[in-house]
């Protein structure tokens, strides 16, 4: 089977191509996700992207998290996709792709290096549309008594940003805590914002890979979007471990950030 290799800031991603053919089957998906995303026994990412054909767009994006969960969006990972869907003919440099958060409309770019900018659609604070049991804006949450706001927002997956003076300490721990909250069903991401009054710097728990990630396309979105809110700013360069990434939010947010092809490999063994 072969595969491809990209990131985008640093969070890595497996591609399988079944723009023509079916590779794995649809019961076997959440299996052979948690295989190959394994560093050790696999080859290891963040998360697989599969390349599906679209009956509504140019391409379907189907991402599967390395607990084998399925995922509406992937704001890195759709980025690395639509790079590979224009390189590999499937789709012009102006697109759109399926995803279960609705058509995004992108465009591709090439300037000495890959830019994918994304229409990621309108950031959704209402407690359903999160989903959250209730409104969750300026709530208070109470860690060994430092307490810490948290904003929550749906920016194709649930988010919640926490605005802090300092990004050094264990936000695993601490991000860990706040993902598996009561009141939110689904779980949630959890991203923590140190803002400089330019440019804000961004560290993510991400739910399904259950750790920091280098970089996470929609939480950056998400810091935006509360600030945005809150009255600080509508645009800013979101600085992460793993890059840097333009965001915008108006009625849409948008971001712009790299697209990276790593290298093209083929498996010998695997399971489905």
């Amino acid at each position: 089977m072969k595969f491809t290799k990209m990131h985008g800031n640093g969070n890595d991603f497996v591609l399988i191509d079944e723009f023509k053919k079916i590779l794995v089957p649809e019961q076997k998906k959440a299996k052979f996700s948690k295989w190959i995303c394994n560093r050790n026994f696999a080859v290891g990412a963040d998360g697989v992207i599969f390349v599906q054909p679209s009956e509504v767009a140019d391409a379907k994006f189907r991402f599967f998290n390395p607990d084998g969960s399925e995922a509406k969006m992937c704001g890195n990972g759709i980025r690395c996709f639509s790079r590979y869907v224009v390189e590999e003919g499937y789709a012009g440099k102006r697109l759109k792709v399926e995803t279960l958060a609705g058509v995004k409309e992108l465009e591709v770019y090439f300037d000495g290096a890959w830019w994918v900018k994304v229409d990621m659609g309108k950031p959704e604070f209402d407690a359903e549309k999160i989903p959250a049991r209730r409104e969750i804006w300026g709530e208070e949450f109470d860690a060994e008594g430092t307490k810490f706001k948290l904003y929550a927002v749906n920016t194709g997956v649930p988010h919640v940003v926490i605005f802090v003076e300092d990004l050094n300490f264990d936000i695993v721990g601490l991000g860990k805590r706040i993902r598996f909250l009561d009141v939110f069903p689904e779980g949630t991401n959890v991203n923590f914002a140190k803002f400089d009054g330019e440019r804000f710097y961004v560290r993510t728990y991400e739910r399904g890979v259950e750790n920091e990630t280098l970089s996470c396309g929609t939480g950056s979105v998400a810091v935006v979007a509360v600030a945005k809110r809150l009255g600080i700013t509508d645009r800013a360069e979101v600085v992460t471990k793993g890059g840097i990434l333009k965001i915008e939010v108006s009625e849409s947010a948008f971001m712009t950030g790299s697209a990276t092809r790593v290298f093209d490999g083929e498996l010998r063994e695997y399971e489905i």
